[in-house]
Formats: structure tokens, C-alpha cells, sequence
């Protein structure tokens, strides 16, 4: 078994070595570097794949990178209304939270309140214009939870609207992934946003599964938000033993 090991290792080095220049490779190009039977090339490339040396692209196709792939936020209809008004406007701004990170969920609202960022120098006239257009919308401020506006009657379609002079994590009007997980991880648990921490806790493994999330980005964007303690904690929840969380508990009953 460890010789079938170092065969495969060599063997996925050749490979490297002769093909790097390729984004993908058939199976002709493994023989013609690996040689030997066509049959021997198919359980090799086989063998291969399935111990992460190479990644199966398609039929008779390999890559030495794995492909990520490529996942796109979906929109709610009032998020795209106001990503369409916006953008006429001039104005700097994104939609952040569940709209960009519904894509890593499997039941998703029907409705839910959309989180947009704009400058905070033209937040008023971010505001007018929205209203302008019949979308309900309620800058938020820090001391305000999403309990004290639930009696707003059109919260079923209600647009928080947040100051900022921070677009370093987004593009397009469109809050990356790492920034929109920040910001509706904040509003869930300091501003009780209707999502459930289960329900986040979901998300998250999914972006893990799905995509290269980038945790310094992360971290960064968290930093803004004074939550980076949580953050980092989350990310680096497998590497933290029992002992050091036993060892905390200690000290929170102590203190």
C-alpha cells in the first residue's frame, strides 16, 4: 500500500512538472508524459483524482487546480429594484447580507429586509430617492434594534439603509461574500435581524464547501465592525481543544 503511495506521488510530480503550462489536460497528454498503456493511464489518471493529486474537469478532462466554482448572488425583487434606482443615481453604495449570501442557503425567505450601505455624506438623498420610488426604507442607527421598527407596516418589504465610507469589500453595488456574511452576522446577533443563528451557522459551511472563502477578508471586514474577536473565534473554532474552552468558562464564571 505505502509503495502504491510514492508510485502515485511520483507520478502526480511528472505530471506537474511536464503540464504545469496547461489550465487542463486530456488523456493523450498523460500518456504522452507518463507512458505505458492506455488502460494503465485511465486507473493511474483514475487514482489520481480520487486522491486530490488532480482534479476531473469533464469527460477525459483534468486539471492540476481545482475549479471553484463560480457562484453568483441572487437577488430578492426589492434588493434588484433598489440596485436598479441606485445605479442611475450616482450615488456610492451596496447591498450587503442575505441578499449576496442566499445562494449558500437552501430555504430561502420569501421576504426579508435588504441591508444597503451607502456614503454616509449622501445618505439623505439616498434616502429621497428611494422613497421617491415607493421603496420603504429606515436609516438604521447603532441604538436601534430590528425590534423597534417591526411595527412598520411594510416590514415585509423594508430597506435598512446604513452610513459608510467603507467600499474597499465591494463592487458593482454588490457586497463580496466576506463582507456580507460580516454585516448580517452583526445584525443577527447585536441587532436581532430575522435569521436564526442555526440558519447562519448553515450559511457559513456552505460558503467553506463552496468557495475559497478569503478569511483575512474576513477578519478585515470585522475589524470595521469591532467583531473581529467573534470572527476570528469562528474561523478558528476547529483548532480551539476543549481544554482552552473549558479554561474559558472558568474564567467567565470567575470574573
Amino acid at each position: 500500500m505505502e509503495r502504491k503511495k510514492v508510485s502515485l506521488k511520483k507520478k502526480a510530480a511528472i505530471i506537474r512538472d511536464k503540464l504545469s503550462g496547461k489550465d487542463v489536460f486530456t488523456v493523450s497528454d498523460a500518456e504522452s508524459v507518463l507512458g505505458g498503456k492506455r488502460s494503465t493511464i485511465y486507473w493511474t489518471l483514475w487514482n489520481l483524482s480520487r486522491n486530490g493529486y488532480i482534479h476531473k474537469v469533464g469527460k477525459g478532462l483534468y486539471s492540476l487546480e481545482k475549479k471553484e466554482e463560480a457562484v453568483q448572488p441572487i437577488l430578492s425583487h426589492l434588493a434588484r429594484t433598489v440596485l436598479d434606482i441606485l445605479e442611475e443615481s450616482g450615488h456610492q453604495f451596496f447591498i450587503s447580507g442575505l441578499d449576496i449570501l442566499s445562494v449558500f442557503m437552501e430555504h430561502v425567505p420569501e421576504t426579508y429586509p435588504v441591508l444597503l450601505f451607502a456614503d454616509k455624506y449622501s445618505i439623505d438623498e439616498v434616502y429621497e430617492i428611494l422613497s421617491k420610488n415607493n421603496v420603504d426604507v429606515v436609516i438604521r442607527k447603532n441604538s436601534r434594534e430590528y425590534a423597534a421598527i417591526r411595527d412598520i407596516p411594510s416590514i415585509r418589504e423594508l430597506t435598512l439603509l446604513y452610513p459608510t465610507n467603507e467600499f474597499a469589500y465591494s463592487e458593482n453595488g454588490l457586497a463580496s461574500f466576506e463582507k456580507a456574511f460580516v454585516d448580517l452576522y452583526y445584525e443577527v446577533t447585536r441587532k436581532r435581524y430575522p435569521l436564526s443563528l442555526q440558519e447562519l451557522a448553515r450559511i457559513y459551511l456552505n460558503m467553506r464547501r463552496r468557495i475559497s472563502l478569503n478569511t483575512n477578508r474576513l477578519v478585515k471586514a470585522a475589524s470595521r465592525r469591532n467583531i473581529h474577536y467573534d470572527i476570528r473565534y469562528i474561523i478558528e473554532h476547529g483548532a480551539i481543544t476543549e481544554h482552552a474552552r473549558e479554561f474559558v468558562k472558568i474564567l467567565k464564571n470567575r470574573e
